[in-house]
């Protein structure tokens, strides 16, 4: 491979520039000073010709929990005045103190213990072993804000508490309608790593703007691999032997229609990246998703390898696996898994949801020590929002503020990372029925993210451009 002229180099600066410009733009930034937002722009706008680093191989995979997980419940204070604070306020939506293991807790204030329920048990050992870490109390937020903040309507996120409104912000950094993610954001800039740039940003469940880009189109893969065109290779089409002859011809064709033409374009490119993904996929041997037994809401029970969260992150390990035949440098993966909305029954279906998640991320981490992967890929989680802490009688309602994981072997693990706030009712965080206000932005969490990836503090600022608002992230992940 050539090194880029020092007049494409300064082209794609300037392009990422002009995006990232576009991005700020599109983002909301309530309360936000004018001299704030010029400054962010004016360190996008100023930058060099540096480029992110993308040696090696290096991928990020976003566990998003769809409806709002009650972290509550995953994280729990054991210390004696936490543990009185949070049955107070959770009364018969607190664990019992003999169900929950205990965690070891670095960077948290002294006194302060905290545990993980026994259905968390294969998330736990990963922590204890160094290859997870939580990070606390976070949440969407424009710039740092106080409860008098909040209580004023300064600086408040827009549209907070909506499902569809938080999941977009969580993923993108704006309510719904924008049109592009910070996954893809991060693709745009790391596309160029990647020998097939149709495979830098990969979702195998379903469309999510989290992975949209200006340039990077995320592709979308099944559980049991790409999805195909079944029309293209059958024998009889509404009822014509010739009917799938005539369709192959006709993405084949050059269209006059430009409507037509442009879909017959990316007909063409979908069923070449295909049978690329096909060809190399032919090559890996990924090992296989245990049949570990977990209970079922409602159902009989069920084994891990039934289960659409564990199926679709063994899909992601098959292509992270044929990441030297692809020619593959940089990537970014979606799953999802749904049924955390827990208004109602929530001490019933939340151990289920919680065995299902534990013992995926378990496998998963599993399956790339096997493959010597490891240190190459970092899992986190994500969801719309927060719950309250505060029962509705039998659930909890939407909240800001949660706490997650991050996965891998270069994480620094066994430590919690963020401030983890009280969780008594009506405390500094709490802005109304135990809604947290968050102490970590989603901005610095993703922006640690993206540091691991390579990318520069400039290019960070075109991808998370409130990012300019924080003074620093988290440091839980090894460069």
């Amino acid at each position: 491979m050539t090194s880029p002229s020092p007049t494409g180099a300064s082209r794609r600066s300037f392009l990422r520039a002009v995006s990232g410009l576009a991005a700020s733009a599109a983002i909301p930034h309530h309360g936000l000073p004018l001299a704030t937002s010029l400054a962010g722009l004016a360190a996008m706008a100023s930058q060099n010709s540096q480029a992110a680093t993308t040696t090696g191989y290096k991928a990020l995979v976003c566990l998003f929990m769809n409806g709002g997980s009650d972290s509550h419940n995953w994280v729990v204070p054991i210390d004696t005045t936490g543990y009185a604070e949070y049955a107070a306020a959770r009364r018969e939506l607190a664990w019992r103190a003999d169900r929950l293991q205990a965690i070891t807790t670095t960077g948290q204030a002294a006194g302060r213990a905290f545990g993980m329920p026994a259905e968390l048990a294969p998330l736990r050992e990963l922590y204890e072993a160094g290859q997870a870490a939580i990070v606390a109390n976070v949440g969407p937020l424009v710039r740092p804000i106080t409860k008098a903040d909040y209580l004023a309507g300064l600086g408040v996120p827009a549209k907070l508490y909506s499902h569809n409104d938080q999941a977009s912000t969580w993923q993108s950094l704006a309510p719904e309608g924008a049109t592009s993610g910070w996954g893809g954001r991060m693709g745009d800039i790391l596309m160029a790593a990647n020998a097939q740039p149709v495979f830098t940003a990969v979702s195998a469940s379903g469309n999510a703007v989290f992975l949209s880009g200006s340039s990077v189109s995320q592709y979308q893969v099944g559980t049991e691999g790409p999805v195909v065109a079944n029309a293209m290779g059958s024998a009889r089409l509404f009822g014509s032997t010739s009917a799938s002859t005539a369709l192959q011809r006709s993405y084949a064709a050059t269209a006059n229609d430009r409507l037509q033409s442009e879909y017959a374009r990316v007909m063409q490119r979908g069923l070449s990246a295909n049978t690329t993904l096909q060809a190399a996929l032919a090559g890996v041997n990924v090992p296989a998703i245990p049949s570990t037994a977990i209970a079922q809401v409602n159902a009989a029970n069920t084994t891990l390898d039934k289960l659409g969260l564990a199926r679709q992150l063994r899909m992601v390990l098959q292509i992270m696996a044929a990441n030297q035949a692809l020619g593959m440098r940089r990537q970014v993966f979606m799953v999802q898994m749904g049924g955390f909305d827990t208004h109602n029954n929530q001490m019933r279906d939340q151990p289920a949801q919680m065995a299902q998640v534990a013992q995926s991320i378990s496998y998963f981490m599993a399956a790339l020590n096997a493959l010597g992967l490891q240190n190459n890929v970092t899992l986190f989680t994500a969801s719309d929002f927060g719950r309250t802490l505060l029962s509705n009688g039998d659930g909890s309602d939407h909240g800001w503020g949660s706490h997650h994981f991050v996965a891998g072997g270069a994480v620094r693990g066994r430590a919690m990372y963020g401030q983890f706030p009280s969780t008594a009712l009506g405390g500094a965080n709490d802005v109304g029925s135990g809604r947290l206000l968050p102490t970590t932005s989603v901005s610095q969490m993703a922006g640690s993210l993206a540091a691991w990836m390579g990318l520069t503090a400039s290019e960070q600022l075109q991808v998370l451009p409130t990012l300019t608002n924080f003074s620093g992230g988290p440091a839980f992940l090894n460069a």
